[in-house]
């Protein structure tokens, strides 16, 4: 039998209707499975919640502890999560007998205590999160009940020690996080039993040394997180099983050097971070063993070199991150077989030269920073493999802007995209403060070599010879020398006929200084179309 779509509608209604007079009047129910429940009124565990509910939720209510029997009419339940309660408690046997719940979250709460009884009724749980509570232990045997558990995250708590057969029953876990616990320190065989571990987290534990034997059966590990911790050294073979390991970040700790061959086993390795250590060198075969590496991150370290050819074996990596260090110079081809390269960072170094063929063979590389060096000049041709689509951050250099910036300040107003506009001129003086964007070509002169001392009969009339110094512009149209103490004598050269307009302007430069001159050619009547009967040209110099 079919009934018509408006009566259908109303019946869908009806029923949404009688299922909400089900919800108990905080809460909230979504669905027919879904259960809301937040407000201060909320003290208690709710009676009356729909036997259906297959996920409740409550969030930031007044609720303090979870008593026992609280869900054991909840058989449907498979995932509840508690957030940002002022919860204390979890009573043993708050699922009832038989729970078949697979998720449960509780987080944001001053709970600071677990039985070893507490999840006893949970055979069916895989995901279990306590994260930024109050837990200053676990309990020898707290996961027995659940050893299909295959998620356990627990950072943010006060954990101060670990039983060392705490994650014994865990067999299957893939995820585990510990993260900002103040542990110090880890059982060296903790992870022992956690053979299908996928990825550990042990950021901020105030790790000190880790274990030699730590990791050697987490074969199947493919994220290790040991960041911000004060690890001052790594044992040789630390990661010697982890052959499967895709991310590993080691940022923000105390490492001041590296074994040789300390990723040499890390073939499948596709993220390295070293960032924000004490490391001035690394080991010229330290990347050999890792082909697939897509992202080497070392920025904020102390680097003085590099090795050559450290980077060689790297042709998947796409970023290379070396900014913040004293890099000095980089080594000949230190990037020329990167042809995956797409971003390369190299901020914040004591960088004053480069090779022209640095940057040769990167045709894909679209990010490159190199501000905050001590660049004056960049040599011609450098980008002329680069990407149509590269952006450069150049600002923070001292640059000459001189004749020898000429490539450079074309490249950039005809081929580039600027990461950061505020690249000025140092110097010379006359063009200082000027965006490097703004600077005419034509501006773009170097000072003409020294003439040679002037002969006796360029003296002056007190028989004294003078010093002279040449200023030219770029055209070589214009030359103007002069006396560089008193700058009493000024002897122009005029190009050739019809070359000088009735009105010209020069920026002349040279090793004394610059010179703005303005000359004006004015015709007197009578001595028209004579160029000898022409008056001498008045010329303005602006030292």
């Amino acid at each position: 039998m079919m009934f018509p779509r408006p009566l259908l509608l109303c019946l869908h209604a009806l029923l949404l209707d009688r299922f909400a007079h089900l919800c108990p009047p905080p809460c909230q129910c979504y669905d027919g499975t879904k259960v809301f429940c937040s407000g201060a009124e909320i003290r208690d565990i709710p009676e009356g919640l729909p036997g259906n509910a297959t996920q409740i939720f409550f969030v930031e209510t007044s609720l303090a502890a979870v008593r026992s029997g609280a869900f054991s009419n909840s058989s449907n339940l498979t995932r509840l999560v508690f957030l940002n309660n002022p919860q204390q408690a979890l009573e043993a046997g708050a699922f009832g007998e038989r729970s078949s719940l697979v998720e449960l979250e509780v987080s944001g709460c001053p709970l600071s205590a677990l039985s070893s009884e507490a999840f006893r009724s949970l055979p069916a749980l895989r995901k279990l999160l306590f994260s930024f509570n109050a837990l200053q232990a676990l309990e020898p045997g707290l996961f027995t009940h659940s050893p299909g558990l295959e998620a356990l995250h627990l950072q943010g708590n006060r954990i101060t020690a670990l039983p060392p057969n705490v994650f014994h029953p865990l067999a299957e876990l893939q995820a585990l996080d510990l993260s900002h616990n103040p542990l110090g320190e880890v059982p060296e065989r903790l992870f022992d039993p956690l053979a299908l571990l996928q990825v550990l987290t042990l950021s901020n534990i105030s790790l000190t040394r880790l274990p030699r034997g730590a990791l050697r059966h987490l074969t199947h590990l493919q994220e290790l997180s040991l960041d911000r911790n004060a690890l001052a050294e790594l044992p040789p073979g630390a990661f010697c099983k982890l052959t499967g390991l895709r991310r590993l970040h080691l940022q923000h700790n105390a490492l001041t050097s590296l074994p040789p061959a300390i990723f040499a086993p890390l073939l499948n390795l596709e993220s390295l971070n070293l960032e924000g250590n004490r490391l001035s060198a690394l080991p010229a075969g330290l990347l050999r063993g890792t082909p697939k590496l897509s992202q080497f991150f070392a920025a904020s370290n102390r680097l003085q070199t590099l090795p050559e050819g450290i980077f060689s074996s790297l042709v998947q990596v796409r970023t290379l991150v070396l900014s913040q260090n004293q890099l000095t110079h980089l080594p000949a081809g230190a990037f020329h077989r990167l042809s995956s390269l797409t971003t390369l960072q190299l901020a914040h170094n004591h960088l004053t030269a480069l090779a022209g063929d640095a940057f040769h063979n990167l045709s894909r590389l679209s990010v490159l920073d190199l501000s905050g060096n001590r660049l004056q000049a960049l040599p011609e041709g450098i980008f002329d493999s680069a990407s149509y689509w590269l952006t450069a951050a150049l600002n923070d250099n001292p640059w000459a802007c001189d004749c020898r910036l000429a490539y450079l300040a074309d490249w950039v107003q005809t081929s580039a995209t600027l990461l950061n506009a505020q690249a000025f001129c140092a110097s010379p003086d006359y063009l200082k403060g000027w965006a490097l964007l703004a600077v005419p070509p034509e501006q773009l002169v170097c000072p003409a070599e020294p003439d040679p001392p002037a002969s006796s009969s360029a003296r002056g009339e007190a028989g004294t010879a003078l010093a002279p110094c040449t200023y030219s512009n770029p055209e070589g149209t214009v030359q103007l020398a002069c006396d560089p103490a008193a700058c009493h004598q000024l002897t122009v050269h005029l190009p050739p006929e019809g070359g000088l307009a009735r009105n010209s302007t020069w920026v002349l430069n040279s090793g004394c200084g610059t010179v703005r001159v303005w000359v004006t050619i004015r015709a007197e009547q009578g001595g028209a179309g004579r160029e000898e009967d022409a008056p001498p040209p008045k010329i303005h110099p602006e030292p």
